[in-house]
This record gives structure tokens, sequence and C-alpha cells, in this order.
């Protein structure tokens, strides 16, 4: 559907002209008022110190000098009334041998003698940590000017440096240490002492980045440290247990669609498509996937849990925002840095199936009749026959290999102050478990920073990726066009009939379409390649000191294609699979989007201030085209063109939507002591009807630094607390995950009308319509404290939460009568919660030569559904909802069944139970007891109804979500480990995964050893009674505590140790450094689940295991 009409364009044209013309007046604005600034100083024989510092406060400048020649204790009796910064400072220095100058933000005081004869001395050095040992690439800079090196292999540096100037030394997680150069040392020792102090942590919020002190919202960040080397190819399980507050669940792990189920702070959302509770992701401020990130390529990710962090995305920010930060250049000569590992990946679980001489025993014990014979039990038992009587494991033979896995990721950094550059190239590849199933990645990316001129600077950020996933469908056969078909079948098939026989032709299966392996082996492929690029420039000015401006653009093209061609295949007994099929199937997208924001902050004394104000406009336009033929002369020629055109298929569409935005946020402290902000978001968007296409999005924040003080900060006692913070913060935030359109009308073609005694084709609405939505909202409430103790060994910090989402999109089908005649589209009907309590400690620490780190997160969640408005239906038994998995009061994605106590031992137990004749007419021994839960009258009436007798048993929804990473160091080695898990939370298998002979599937061990046994009867047996099982809801298989499975586990995510070689034979070696590192991912789990089954696997058949991942790396730079 085309949104882009010459109306829409004029207006969106007008808008920008305007919004622009606003932009420049308030940038205008605020130049006057800078240089209109004034000082004020009541002097009062103050000390030269404390004018400084007063000039500092008023005018956000800092002020350099010599301290050694200066004297800044001399006293100032002058008083100062709104004047000029240049008269102030021509005063303050009247009668001294100083004068001074203004470079960028910096006003640096130098001998009038010195600088008249523009004297400098030739300063050399070296870099040390606190152990001696050298530092490579710390930063040793003039302060105030552009003049600067960094340390080489042995720490050292030299730099000609103006007397009285001070030298600034800096290395990421090392405090910075400035020297003044007096000519006196030309020769330096510089020991740089690590950074245990979190009080200077910058964190990436919505347009910007803050100190984390003064942020008052919830955000949880990781740095890319954290994340580096890590195995896992998708960024999205790489942050499983890193982050209170956000629960990643991986439900399968298939390559190239194994990415994590993220959710920050519960569910927010049902109905409608999957992702509607997916969270926005944002790449450099770019919607993005990430998944399609190389790892090694981010500098941070920050997690916006609550309102007043995410409001300023508006109607996108309801279920959270991510904001992925890719590492951009550093000032310095060029460096190059590799990671490299190679390894392979197996099953977490994998179910252990009985022998088929076991399942014909047991089909014959289950059905009661003699199926297979004897002398055909022992032909399967012995092997004497095995063309006829196979003992195969198909599921084995499925999952048939290790993966090998492999990346290898290389990134060129460097730059001057002016310009800065980032180039780095990945490779990944992960074979799958099954033969022919693998992915590929390809990441490419230039990060430049250009001073154009100064205070006006370009950031071009470019990136690309192509990756190709390919898999083995089944051949030109009903039933198995996917792989994920061939594993259901390997899992359901017992293996009586051999893949291969004896004479290497493929044997012919049950159904005489051969078998799961043997389709593996045929000429039959899935490939889906893909490939993007995104373009993203950004240009900065600074017309005064404290107003940024920019103007941001961006571009995203997406083509994707797939083809699956499945091919004939000769079977024994001159039996084939056909006819051969194509579908080939191409799409686009297009994204693009411009913004512009304007940030002003200033500081005055102990007030600091802020104001943001922005536009957005985003359009996404999508297009597909599908073509399929089918019996192909051969399978050499797989192209559309070589198929018969007898049945070809051809179908397309597209859709298109835009978005229009304008954001603002206004924040103020005071000393950082008292802390307040306000954001607020008008949302546009075309996918909703005309009066309804607006939205608008509020938040607001306090915090108090209780830390800072006089009470605490002038008692010697309290000096073990560094930082304490109490915050509160409110707001709404929207979400448009609803697909295009869904309030449109849509004549639907291909129906049927009679005209007299023939049938026409024409058009029908078949779906009644809302054409009154409007947006999903929540509402949030965030309160909590952080705490910093012993200058960063211990922190603390504690949240509450409630979230409350209303106007919920929702199909009330289950409350419209069936008579209407058509589908019920969404509409606003549903109410949803979610509260709860996040909690993290952190401990960091050096004894000796050892330094070690222990951070922990622990996530409490309560879900609850409020309402489905007109989709509440009263069921018989009191609750009310849609009968099957929403009821109000309780958490959604529930599992809604029977309570059950064992099984029936007996005749004699079955007769003296209650009547359960409408859930199982006929009981025997071995079936499952339903307990009698309510009747008509509210209370047990000794018969079983599922009426009457169904409660909620459980949700697949984790109410606990937990993680611990310990870290320690010792003389160049290294350990990492990360331990996650999750509790109270429900998993069920079902089907041909949890039932035996479904449909005459296979039989598990634990089923076979667990069953019900008549000749020694127990109650409470893993498995009921053995029986043939068809395609309906048998009695023993109904949704039951019996077969709800308890899903909670602790997993050890990821275990690292490495060794760093000695810097000294680094240097030796002309390398930057070099480590060597062994990692496993996923080794580890601890739950109470099937036997042979994942915890986070809920599946009736259909599945990939989760892959657990061992390899061997090596980094290194130079």
């Amino acid at each position: 559907m085309k949104i882009n009409n010459q109306k829409s364009y004029k207006m969106l044209t007008k808008f920008r002209r305007v919004f622009l013309l606003v932009l420049l007046t308030f940038s205008t604005t605020m130049i006057c008022l800078g240089q209109n600034q004034k000082i004020t100083i009541s002097g009062n024989n103050k000390t030269l110190l404390n004018i400084f510092g007063e000039i500092e406060k008023q005018s956000g400048l800092s002020i350099s000098y010599n301290q050694t020649k200066l004297d800044v204790n001399r006293k100032i009796g002058q008083n100062f009334d709104k004047q000029n910064l240049s008269s102030v400072m021509a005063d303050i220095l009247k009668g001294t041998d100083f004068t001074y100058r203004i470079e960028g933000n910096y006003i640096i005081i130098t001998s009038a003698a010195t600088s008249s004869k523009n004297e400098s001395k030739k300063i050399s050095g070296i870099v040390l940590d606190e152990t001696g040992q050298p530092i490579i690439g710390a930063n040793v800079i003039v302060k105030g000017s552009t003049n600067g090196v960094i340390s080489d292999l042995n720490g050292s540096f030299t730099l000609e440096v103006p007397l009285g100037s001070r030298l600034q030394i800096s290395y990421i997680g090392y405090q910075t240490k400035e020297i003044t150069v007096d000519g006196n040392k030309t020769n330096l020792t510089v020991q740089l002492n690590e950074d245990s102090q979190a009080l200077d942590e910058v964190v990436v919020v919505g347009y910007g980045t803050e100190k984390k002190v003064n942020v008052i919202g919830s955000i949880a960040q990781i740095n890319g440290e954290k994340l580096q080397n890590r195995s896992s190819p998708m960024l999205s399980n790489a942050l499983t247990g890193q982050m209170s507050g956000v629960t990643v669940i991986q439900r399968s792990g298939r390559p190239g669609q194994g990415g994590g189920e993220i959710r920050v702070r519960g569910v927010g959302s049902f109905g409608g498509e999957d992702n509607k509770s997916d969270a926005l992701v944002l790449i450099d401020g770019i919607p993005g996937s990430l998944n399609d990130i190389n790892t090694e390529d981010v500098e941070s990710i920050s997690v916006l849990k609550d309102a007043s962090t995410a409001a300023i995305y508006g109607s996108r920010a309801a279920n959270g925002v991510i904001l992925v930060t890719t590492k951009t250049g550093k000032e310095g000569k060029i460096s190059v840095s590799y990671n490299g590992y190679a390894g392979f990946n197996t099953a977490t679980e994998l179910p252990e199936f009985i022998d088929t001489w076991q399942y014909a025993t047991l089909y014959n014990e289950a059905t009661g009749r003699e199926v297979y014979t004897a002398s055909e039990i022992q032909k399967l038992k012995d092997g004497s026959d095995p063309d006829h009587y196979s003992n195969s494991r198909y599921l084995d033979e499925v999952f048939s290999r290790k993966g090998f896995q492999t990346g290898h990721d290389l990134t060129l950094n460097g730059g001057n102050a002016q310009n800065k550059y980032m180039v780095s190239f990945g490779y990944m590849r992960q074979n799958g478990l099954v033969e022919k199933n693998d992915y590929s990645r390809y990441n490419a990316r230039v990060n430049l920073i250009n001073e154009i001129i100064p205070r006006l600077k370009l950031t071009t950020r470019l990136s690309g990726v192509y990756g190709e996933r390919n898999e083995p469908p089944g051949p030109g056969t009903d039933g198995t066009d996917n792989m994920m078909k061939i594993i259901e079948f390997a899992l359901r098939h017992p293996g009586i009939w051999p893949s291969v026989l004896s004479d290497g032709t493929f044997g012919v299966g049950r159904d005489l379409n051969g078998t799961p392996p043997g389709w593996i082996k045929s000429s039959s492929f899935y490939t889906n390649p893909k490939f993007s690029v995104n373009a993203n420039i950004r240009l900065d000015y600074t017309p005064i000191n404290d107003l940024k401006v920019s103007a941001i653009g961006a571009y995203t093209y997406t083509n994707g294609e797939e083809r699956t061609y499945r091919s004939t295949m000769k079977l024994a007994d001159d039996l084939s699979v056909s006819p051969s099929m194509l579908t080939h199937k191409m799409t686009k997208t297009i994204y693009k989007t411009f913004q512009a924001t304007a940030d002003y902050n200033k500081t005055i004394n102990k007030h600091s201030f802020g104001v943001l104000a922005g536009y957005s406009w985003e359009q996404q336009d999508y297009t597909d085209l599908q073509g399929s033929r089918d019996k192909f002369p051969g399978n050499d020629l797989p192209y559309l063109n070589a198929g018969s055109p007898d049945n070809q298929k051809s179908s397309g569409g597209g859709n298109a939507w835009a978005i229009q935005s304008i954001f603002g946020r206004v924040k103020y402290n005071f000393d950082e002591r008292y802390l307040i902000e306000s954001t607020l978001r008008y949302d546009g968007s075309s996918r909703f009807p005309k009066n309804q296409k607006y939205g608008f999005f509020p938040s607001i924040a306090g915090g108090w630094r209780i830390s800072e003080e006089n009470f605490m900060k002038d008692h010697e006692s309290l000096d073990w607390i560094s930082n304490l913070k109490l915050k509160v913060s409110w707001g709404r935030l929207g979400n448009q995950n609803i697909g295009n359109y869904p309030y449109q009308s849509v004549y639907e073609l291909g129906q049927n009308f009679p005209f007299g005694e023939s049938f026409s084709q024409g058009a029908a609405i078949k779906t009644a319509t809302d054409p009154t939505i409007k947006w999903e909202e929540t509402e949030t409430i965030d309160g909590g404290f952080e705490s910093i103790f012993w200058n960063g060994l211990l922190s603390f910090n504690a949240s509450y939460f409630y979230r409350k989402t209303y106007d919920i999109l929702y199909k009330p089908s289950g409350s419209v009568s069936s008579i209407l005649g058509l589908e019920i589209s969404e509409m606003n009907t549903g109410k949803l919660k979610n509260q709860g309590w996040e909690f993290e400690i952190g401990h960091r620490n050096k004894i000796g030569e050892v330094s070690y780190n222990v951070n922990a997160n622990l996530t409490v969640i309560k879900n609850k559904l409020l309402t489905l408005g007109v989709g509440n239906v009263e069921q018989l038994n009191g609750m009310v909802g849609n009968g099957s998995n929403l009821f109000i009061g309780q958490p959604i994605q529930m599992y809604y069944g029977y309570l059950t106590d064992g099984v029936f031992l007996d005749q004699a137990d079955i007769d003296a139970w209650y009547d359960q004749s409408k859930v199982t007419p006929k009981p025997q021994p071995g079936d499952i007891r339903y307990k009698d839960i309510s009747g008509p009258n509210g209370v047990p009436d000794g018969v079983i109804d599922p009426n009457y007798d169904r409660v909620p048993l459980g949700s697949r929804i984790p109410k606990f979500t937990f993680g611990l990473n310990l870290g320690a160091e010792y003389k160049g080695f290294d350990i990492s480990v990360l331990i996650q898990g999750v509790a109270g939370v429900k998993g069920l298998l079902e089907n041909y995964a949890g039932y035996a002979f479904r449909q005459n599937g296979n039989v598990q061990v634990w089923q076979a050893e667990g069953r019900f046994d008549p000749a020694n009867p127990t109650r409470y047996p893993a498995y009921p009674r053995l029986e043939e099982l068809s395609n309906t809801i048998g009695p023993n298989i109904q949704t039951s505590d019996f077969w709800i499975l308890d899903a909670s586990y602790i997993r050890l995510k990821n275990i690292q140790l490495g060794y760093s070689l000695p810097k000294k034979l680094m240097q030796a070696a002309k390398l930057g450094g070099l480590r060597i590192y062994v990692q496993a991912e996923n080794p580890l789990t601890w739950n109470k689940y099937r036997k042979g089954w994942d915890p986070e696997i809920n599946t009736g058949g259909q599945y990939y295991p989760i892959l657990a991942t061992y390899t061997f790396g090596v980094n290194f730079n130079f």
C-alpha cells in the first residue's frame, strides 16, 4: 500500500521547514546568550584559586596553569559584577608575569616571558601500571591542545611540550593523571592506578550519553569487553544472564535462526504477531537486528527499561529499548587487532530411544494384539535381516555430526585529534548437527570521525552484512518441505526400516517415500542468502560551548532470497519420490530516516541543566515476489525456467509504513545532588486510522544523591559510602507492533459466487475490522536506589517496577458468535500488568597479584492479565477469559488443565474414584486419575468435568531470572565464568516429543522404563499405561500437571580460560599483546526436565537442539 501521496509529501516538507526554522532560531538564541554571558564574583579576599573555581563554574571552561609558579593563594579583593570574561581574567592577572589564552574549552595560563619566547621542552617518559608493567597505547596529551602521542610497546613516549603546560595521561580502565611541565624534569615515570571507582562511568541514553551517577531512570549497560571472544553466533544469546530485568530465552539452536527471545521486565502484550513484545533495537541510533552485528564491533549495549529513559522513543518503547553503540576510532597510531577461534558444537541434550525390537514388543503390549510376531521381533533383535528389520536410530542419524564452528575478526583503529577511523572485517561459520545445514556470515564496518573545521564534526558509519543459511528439505513429497519436518519425522518414526540397504539403495521407509536420514541425502536444498547495507551519517555542530546541533540521515537496504528445491529421489523396489519442485522468493526492504536534534547543556555555579529538542522521520518499504514450478527434467538444473509451466504459480505483494515524531528532554541537577528529568515524544504513525494516528508519550523522574549531602560528607565514619542515590520515575509508552493497517477492510479474491447454474470468481470481505483502533499504551512506575561502597569495592542496586499495559490489540473471537460469518480483527480491549523487583550486586578487588570480580543479578517478575475487555467470557467454573490460555488474574502464556493424582491401579480403584467418564469414557488400570475440583454449585460434585475441573497449571514466563559473573586474573592467566538460570517457569513436551506411540510414533527410554506395569502397579509412574494414540487428544494426554514440567534450570552459560604472554616477550616480537584461550558455551545444565531434553525447549516434535560449543582461540594486536 502506498502511503506517500502528493498532499502528504507537501505537508511533510512544510513540517520539516518549520522545524528547521525553529532549530535555527533556537541555535541563534543560544549563541547570543553565550556571547553575552557575564561573570559575577564577590571578592571579599578570596584566593586566586577560589576565583578560578568560580570562573570555571560560570563559564564552563577549565583553567590550566603551572601550580609551582603561579601563586594561587594570593588574595583578590576586587568584586566583579557582570563583567566580560576577558576583563575578569585581565584584572586578576594584573601585576603578575602571567598571561592567558583560550583554546577550545580551556583557559591556559602561562608565563608572559615563556609565552613571548614560545619556550618548549622535549619530555620523555614511560607509563606503567600498578605492577610496574608498561602500558601500551596510553594517551599522553598537552591539556587543552591537540598536541599528543601514545605510548609505544615499551610504554615509552617523547613529546615536545611548552613549559608551564600540563600533561594529561590516560588509559581505559585507569585513573587519568595530570603532570605540570616545569623544565626541571625531562624524564618522567608515570604510574597509573586502576580505576575501581564507578562514579565517572558514562552510560548511553536516548540521543546522548550521561554520567551514570546522574542517571535517574533504570538502565542496564554491558561493555563490549564482556562480549568479546564469545563463540555465540547470535549476539542476543550472549546477553543471557548479563543484566537484571532482561530475560533471554533461547528456544532453538538452529544455525542462523537460533537467536534468543529478549523480554525486558516481562512480557508486555499478547495476541497478534510474534514480535509484539519485542524490544526496540537501535544500532547507533538506527533500527536494526541484534543478531546481524559482529560482537567484536560492539562498544556497549544499553537497555532502557523504564519510561523515564525509554519514553523519548515513544510509540515503540513499551517493551524496552536496546541501544547498541559500535566502536569508533581512537587517537594514536594505527593499531591492528585480530581475534580468531575454531571448535565444534554438539547438542546439550538429545532424547534416547529404545531399540526397535523393544518397540515391537511394547507396541504389541500397547495394542493388546500381536502386530509383530515373535520371529519378526527376533530378526529386529539379532540383525539377521537388516534390509527388512533394522535397528536404525533416525534421530541420531539426522543429528549425525559435531558441527564445526569458526570465527575471525580483524580490526584497524587509529587517527589523530581531527580524524579517527575504525575499520573491521568479520567472518563466522557455523555448521549444524544436520548434514547440509550451515550458516555463514560476513561483516564489514567503517566508522569515521572527521573534524571538518573547529566545532563541526562529521561521523560516518558504513556497514554491510551478508549471511547465508543452508538446510536440507525433503524430496518432492508431502510433509517434508523443510528441515524441521525431517527432524520431526526422525523423532516420530521408529527405525524399523533402514535408511540405506545393503546394496546401497535408499530404503522405502514406513510410508513408501523414504526415511528421514535418506531424505537428507537427496539433491534437495534450501538456501537463504541475505544482504544488507547501512549508511549512517551524523553532522554535529557546536556553535557555542554548550550547544550541539545535530542532523542524522540513514539508509538501509536489505535484499533477501529463499530457494527451496525438492528433488526427485530413487528408492529401493523401483519406487521413487516425485515430482520435483522449486519455489523461489525474493524480498526487498528499504528503510530511511532523517533526524535532527539540538542539545543545550549549561552549568552555572552548582546548577546544571540541559534541554534537548528533536525531530524524526522514518519510512520503511517492503516488497516480495515468489514463483514456483514443478516436474523438472532432472536435479541438475534447479532454476525456474527449467520446470514445467503446467502448474506454475506466482505471487507477490508489499507494504509500507512511516512514522513522524517530535521529542524533547529537559533535565536539571543541583550540585549533582538533586536530579530531575522529563521527556516527551509526539508520534504519528501511518498504521493507525486518520483520527488515531498520533500519540503523546511523556515521562518524569527525580533522584536524590544522599551521599552528596553535607551530613554524609562531614562524618568520617560514613566515608565508606561513595555513592547513594534514591530514584523514582513515571511515564507512558506506546506499542505499534500490530502489523500494517489492521483497521482497513480488505477484499480477498478467490471467493466463488453462484450465478444460475455456474460459479464465478469474485471478492469478499472476510474480516470485520475496527476502524477506531489506536496505540497500545504502557504506564510505568519505577523506584529504587543505587549504591557504591569503598570506592567501588562493592556496589548494590535495587529497583521496583510496575508496568500496566492497556488498550491491548486483541482478537476477541471467543466472545463473538460464529453466526456473524466473519473473522474478527484486532481491537483495543485488553489490559495486562508486570510488576517486580531487580537486584544487582558487584564486588571487585585486588589482593597481591590476584585481581577478581563478582557480579550477580536477580529479577523477580509477576505477570497478570487484568482484562480481555469484550473478549471476557465467564467460564462455568467462574474463571473469566478465553477458555484456553488467557484468564483474568493469571499470567499469560499459561497452561490450563487438570490436576492429577497418579494412575488407577486396578478396577477397584477405578470404581472407588470420581466419575471421570466425561474425560475418560472407559478407564483402565494405568489411566491417569483426574481430581475433582469443583462443580455446578462451586464445590466438588464427584464428577470430572472439563467445564469445572480445569485450573491454571503455570506459565512459560519465568518468575525468577538470575545471573552470576565471576572473573579473576593472575600473572597473565585469566578466567571468566557466567552462570545463569530461571525458576518459577513451566514447560511442555507433547505429541511426538512427549507421548509414546503417538500416530505409531517412537518410544523414548524414559517412557518405556517408567511406564505403568500391570504386573507391578505403582500409583505414581513416570508414564501411564502404553496405548496406541491417534491424532486426537485422548484421555491420558489431556493437558494436566502430569505432563506440565518444571522448566527451571541453572546453566553454566560460558566459561573461558586464557593466558596472555608476558609483555617483554611481546615487545621483542613487535606485538602489542598475544592471548590464547579456550572456552565452552552451554557445557553444563542442572534441571528437572525430561531426560534428553533441554529445559528451554517446548515442542511437539519440530525442534532443533540447543547447542553446546567448545572452541580454542587467539587474540593479538600490534
